[in-house]
């Protein structure tokens, strides 16, 4: 019999120094990336969204109850991920830019783990492709609960 597959530990992703007493924001290195991406941007559509992105995660980490309306931080839709398991999908928006992922517990913290970034949305409806390879990835994580 074949050894079972380890699966990847959302602990293994960036965790952002976002200083919050109540929650944690980790980013795949796909993620990541597109996140350095608008840090380092000197343009003015990069200042803004990294502004108002930072701003939103630091009211997610540092608030026990969720305070962020629809516009700044959703749950966007749960998607059935096979063997009766299910992902909600939830999204920090700037600027027609989403990161997607979901939240989960990691050492004993409420996280949101960002997995999928949409960074040039040119509608206002979600994209619901990239939101189900988001809850893909999400399903492979050690840390994703079994229900």
């Amino acid at each position: 019999m074949a050894p079972k597959k380890e699966r990847p530990s959302a602990k293994e992703y960036r965790k952002l120094p976002i200083e919050g007493e109540f929650a944690a924001v980790r980013l795949s290195p796909e993620a990541d990336a597109a996140y350095k991406a608008i840090c380092a941007g000197k343009d003015a559509l990069s200042v803004k969204r990294r502004t108002v992105l930072n701003r939103y995660m630091l009211e997610f980490c540092a608030s026990k109850v969720l305070r962020l309306n629809d516009q700044h931080f959703k749950k966007e839709e749960t998607f059935s991920v096979g063997k009766g398991k299910r992902v909600a999908i939830f999204a920090f928006k700037a600027w027609k830019w989403r990161l997607y992922g979901a939240l989960m517990t990691i050492d004993g913290v409420r996280t949101f783990v960002g997995v999928k970034v949409d960074e040039d949305k040119k509608q206002d409806k979600a994209n619901r492709t990239l939101m189900k390879s988001a809850a893909d990835a999400i399903s492979e994580l050690e840390e994703h609960d079994d229900r």
